[in-house]
């Protein structure tokens, strides 16, 4: 896991000449393996990318993007109308007290409405191989092998602001 993590962020080095800063160490971890990558909006403008694995680290701002057309988080893909606002991926692989477990969390809005977009949700889950749905008209979540799929969506205005979250073990 450690090296697909460690390639994806090769992109964001090249980014990094010119927008951000970067530390390079030797990758030597006594404790596993643990990543984090987050990404948020900023306030003016643009978005702020943050890596921090074991012997790379890095701080990029990149150019005011929407992701959500090219986001698929375990097959599920976004919404239609979805701005991501930020994401988070903590990993760890291999430590002493680790079990393999990780979280992807990701916050949105959307100009829909929160029925609209837990309905979206839903047949994604269902198509995506998750069974175990528990709906609400805030929330969803879902069960796939070792994984938890779970949304939380609150109106915001017109449309609707909220969570997704995934749990779990990646057994790929």
């Amino acid at each position: 896991m450690r090296t697909r993590l460690f390639l994806c962020t090769l992109p964001l080095a090249s980014l990094a000449a010119c927008h951000g800063n970067v530390d390079i160490g030797d990758g030597n971890s006594q404790d596993g393996d643990n990543v984090h990558i987050a990404m948020q909006d900023k306030k003016d403008g643009g978005s702020a990318v943050a890596v921090n694995v074991p012997g790379f680290k890095a701080n990029v701002s990149l150019p005011d993007i929407n992701l959500a057309g090219h986001v698929d988080l375990d097959r599920i893909k976004l919404a239609p109308n979805t701005h991501v606002s930020g994401l988070n991926v903590d990993a760890q692989d291999g430590g002493k007290d680790d079990n393999g477990q990780g979280v992807v969390r990701m916050t949105f809005t959307n100009s829909d409405g929160p029925a609209a977009v837990i309905d979206h949700y839903a047949r994604s889950a269902a198509d995506a191989g998750y069974s175990d749905l528990v709906r609400t008209g805030s929330s969803l979540s879902a069960k796939k092998d070792d994984k938890t799929f779970a949304v939380e969506i609150a109106p915001d205005g017109s449309g609707s602001k909220g969570t997704i979250t995934i749990t779990g073990k990646d057994n790929n």
